[in-house]
């Protein structure tokens, strides 16, 4: 009679090999999700991306960079304005027995540093578009219609008429 052989020896090199398999097709899988779907664009790419749209030329280009400047400081001056404003809004709205006339007041105040900063900006976005061609003024105003876009920079999501 013949001893039989045990297949023991095999399982560890067979658990091994599935291993080894398995690890091989998520490496790939996370490789491909990371070549293929590339995360959302940072803020200089996105104003690169509409540089690039536009074909601006050298002063198109240092108007654009002025213009952009001067919307992001003019948005941090509102935030850094108004914040103080909406934290005392809160706080009074958090009293058992809310003034209205003092709500009424941050509100306007708030509504008022606004306004100026729409106006503020709406002027730079006219001197803007005064330096571009008619085809690149059109497209510019589309993209910046495209809100919802993600290659397009959230400050100029800001631009509304």
């Amino acid at each position: 009679m013949m001893p039989r052989r045990r297949s023991w020896p095999r399982l560890p090199w067979l658990l091994l090999a599935l291993s080894v398999v398995l690890n091989i097709f998520f490496i790939g899988g996370a490789f491909w999700v990371r070549m293929e779907t590339r995360g959302p664009m940072a803020a200089i790419e996105r104003f690169e991306h509409v540089a690039r749209q536009l074909s601006l030329d050298g002063d198109q280009r240092a108007a654009f960079d002025h213009f952009i400047r001067l919307m992001r400081m003019r948005t941090r001056l509102m935030h850094e304005t108004n914040r103080p404003l909406i934290d005392r809004a809160w706080t009074e709205l958090a009293k058992p027995q809310p003034d209205d006339a003092v709500l009424n007041q941050i509100f306007t105040e708030a509504a008022e540093n606004r306004r100026a900063y729409q106006v503020d900006i709406s002027k730079a976005f006219r001197a803007f578009l005064a330096v571009l061609s008619d085809d690149q003024r059109k497209e510019f105003v589309e993209l910046a219609r495209r809100r919802q876009d993600p290659k397009i920079p959230p400050i100029l999501r800001q631009l509304t008429p």
